[in-house]
């Protein structure tokens, strides 16, 4: 099958981008040929990519050359629009050219990288001749799709990503109509979690909730495979993703010293402008130092309101400074897949305490798909993922707390898993490898989407 896949953005880091990355992987593996539309100016080093270039500066016929990878059944290959540039984006990434956040654009600015990625799409679809057309995000790529599509008598998927929504059509009014329209427009339209989906519809509501479906993202589970642990090892927690507040990580680190777990470790995986306050944070909590750790904080960021709070209202007292000291972090930096996966499946658990919603959360899947527990908080997408856990372990409640109250949350959920027994807690691991394996494929969800954007939904891909 001929599959025209419009990303926009790179294909390294996390969220969409591996996602669109794994997808193409999957299908090229599946004998598919794939014209990847993106950004990704490094083609090496991706195993994936067959061919990669550039459309020309009108956008009306773009040259492909060979990377040299090794052959598969089927081929991907990447051509890059000519966007002058300049690459709107959610929140920062790392482009080549010039980044600007979508709240900023002028409306010159966004009405120039519609039209240019409109016009690269058209010539894509006239020269790829695609049984198949995927989009993602909320803007701009549904609206993309709808005006390239108009123009050429296709059809489109669109596969929504939670960036876009809380960093662009929440904020401004402006992104409402393209959102709206782009996604009435689809074919079909999948969203990772209920919450994904039903926070997108209350923000752009439309008839096109009523060809939408939930579609959890996936993890590699060739790359992402437990390893068993070495005996008498001490037990050792993990938070992985971007050093921003609003992944929560400051929750975790303020948790440890409520906790009691004999010899635990903790282990920072990430980096971000967050990263340097995080470290003062922690030496402050170490310390027992509160207004330390107040000043590490900035007083106008909601994400740490309620890390304020809880210092302003608690005591570091004697007995939590000795319990902080005691225990090791480890504040390892970035780690891309490759050597992430290498990491991951040595820890027994890996906590993700956003604070903001999420709309899945694809690192608790590969932490079960490594045998590692995965803690989360109760509520959006991510908070689903957990429930999801909890029900095929038989274990109601272990692992999700309250994100109201997420210090002490977090601190209780590392008591309970791993105060349990050792014999226990890897019964469990195992269990969540299975539940990963079956549930979590980028196999099976890039089946899934591949049926839904065929010409016959009914009619199985091939």
């Amino acid at each position: 099958m001929r599959i025209l896949l419009w990303h926009g953005y790179l294909l390294r880091g996390s969220g969409s981008n591996l996602y669109t990355a794994n997808l193409a992987r999957v299908w090229r593996t599946e004998g598919h040929d794939i014209l990847l539309m993106c950004q990704e100016q490094r083609a090496e080093g991706l195993d994936y990519i067959d061919s990669e270039g550039d459309f020309d500066d009108t956008n009306r016929g773009f040259e492909l050359r060979d990377t040299g990878v090794e052959a598969a059944s089927g081929t991907v290959r990447l051509a890059r629009p000519n966007i002058g540039g300049l690459l709107p984006v959610y929140v920062g990434d790392n482009f080549s050219g010039t980044i600007k956040l979508f709240v900023d654009l002028s409306e010159a600015e966004l009405e120039r990288y519609v039209d240019t990625n409109v016009r690269a799409l058209v010539t894509a679809i006239e020269q790829h001749r695609p049984d198949a057309i995927v989009t993602g995000h909320e803007v701009m790529g549904p609206f993309i799709a709808l005006r390239a599509c108009g123009e050429t008598d296709t059809r489109y998927v669109a596969k929504l990503h939670g960036s876009a929504l809380e960093y662009a059509v929440k904020p401004q009014q402006r992104y409402h109509h393209y959102a709206r329209e782009g996604l009435n427009g689809a074919a079909a339209v999948t969203g990772g979690s209920r919450y994904m989906l039903e926070e997108a519809n209350a923000v752009v509501p439309g008839p096109w909730r009523e060809r939408a479906v939930v579609l959890n993202p996936g993890c590699d589970i060739d790359l992402f495979r437990p390893r068993p642990h070495p005996p008498a090892r001490p037990p050792r927690a993990a938070f992985v993703g971007k050093l921003i507040p609003a992944k929560g990580v400051h929750h975790l680190l303020a948790a440890l010293g409520l906790t009691s777990v004999p010899g635990l470790q903790a282990t920072v995986v990430g980096d971000g402008p967050f990263a340097e306050s995080l470290q003062r944070l922690w030496a402050a909590l170490q310390a027992g130092d509160t207004d330390a750790a107040l000043d590490s904080l900035d007083a106008s960021d909601p994400s740490l309101e309620h890390l304020r709070s809880w210092l302003d209202r608690s005591s570091l007292d004697d007995a939590y400074q000795r319990r902080a000291a005691a225990v090791e972090v480890d504040f390892a930096g970035h780690m891309d897949h490759g050597p992430l996966s290498q990491v991951l499946p040595d820890f027994d658990v890996l906590v993700v305490p956003s604070v903001v919603p999420e709309a899945f959360g694809m690192v608790a899947a590969e932490a079960a798909a490594c045998g590692v527990l995965p803690i989360v908080p109760a509520h959006s997408g991510i908070g689903e993922a957990g429930a999801t856990l909890e029900s095929e372990l038989g274990r109601p409640g272990l692992l999700s707390f309250d994100p109201d109250e997420s210090v002490a949350g977090i601190a209780g959920a590392l008591e309970r898993v791993l105060g349990l027994p050792e014999d226990e807690r890897r019964t469990l691991a195992a269990r969540a490898v299975a539940v990963a394996r079956e549930r979590w494929s980028w196999k099976r969800v890039a089946g899934e989407l591949l049926r839904l954007a065929a010409p016959d939904p009914a009619r199985p891909p091939g």
